[in-house]
């Protein structure tokens, strides 16, 4: 994985958007299963078994709910093939989240031509999620010290009103912040710079070949040219 850091920012988001694009042409239950046994091995080899862990737990209730509704609003078939593409793409978006940070996004995308607002309300968003997941563990964990229950039972859905509250609050508070920081960098100027120069080398070239190639060869495999 040392490879990839090294990488341009635009590699690696032709990287994911390929990969994400492969699980969702994939149609036989066959490609389906060898995409998911590729990506299990990549989720253990990025060595992070804690998140590996994490993701898991997030995605296997996710995916076995998806395959109940499916299987009763379809058939066997079907719901094999809606619940296996839903845990391969999730699983690709956290690698792909895991190995493109939010200010690689928005360099790549701004290389590419994508206006600056656009790409700032994208990295923003990307960026402030771990930090509103953290807010809020932090909001629960303060009204249990208090005694508020806020387990997920139904008895408990008035408590919740002492989560959202305070979330919403400090929620404002961070978008004042935010406006007021924007104001005083000059958020509407133009010409900007980067701390950073990106530029392509011989093995992103390579590799953005490799891929496309590949990619195109996967899109006739799947559609029965050869």
């Amino acid at each position: 994985m040392g490879t990839m850091k090294k990488l341009d920012p635009r590699t690696k988001l032709l990287l994911g958007l390929i990969t994400i694009a492969a699980v969702f042409i994939a149609q036989t239950p066959v490609t389906l299963i060898l995409e998911g046994a590729i990506i299990i091995i990549l989720l253990f080899l990025l060595e992070t078994r804690s998140k590996l862990l994490q993701i898991m737990h997030l995605v296997f209730p996710l995916v076995v709910l998806i395959a109940i509704v499916s299987f009763l609003s379809f058939d066997r078939p079907a719901a094999f093939l809606i619940s296996m593409r839903l845990f391969n793409l999730l699983s690709v978006s956290f690698i792909f989240f895991h190995l493109i940070s939010p200010d690689e996004i928005g360099i790549a995308l701004r290389k590419i031509g994508v206006p600056y607002a656009f790409v700032f309300i994208l990295t923003t968003s990307l960026r402030y999620v771990p930090m509103m997941r953290q807010k809020i563990r932090h909001i629960m964990d303060a009204q249990r010290s208090r005694g508020i229950d806020l387990r997920p039972k139904l008895k408990n859905a008035a408590n919740f009103f002492s989560l959202l509250m305070p979330l919403l609050v400090q929620s404002f508070l961070l978008s004042d912040e935010l406006a007021m920081a924007m104001e005083l960098r000059g958020f509407n100027r133009q010409n900007r710079s980067s701390r950073r120069q990106y530029r392509l080398q011989w093995m992103d070239y390579l590799l953005m070949i490799t891929l496309l190639s590949l990619f195109g060869v996967f899109i006739c495999w799947e559609r029965g040219v050869f």
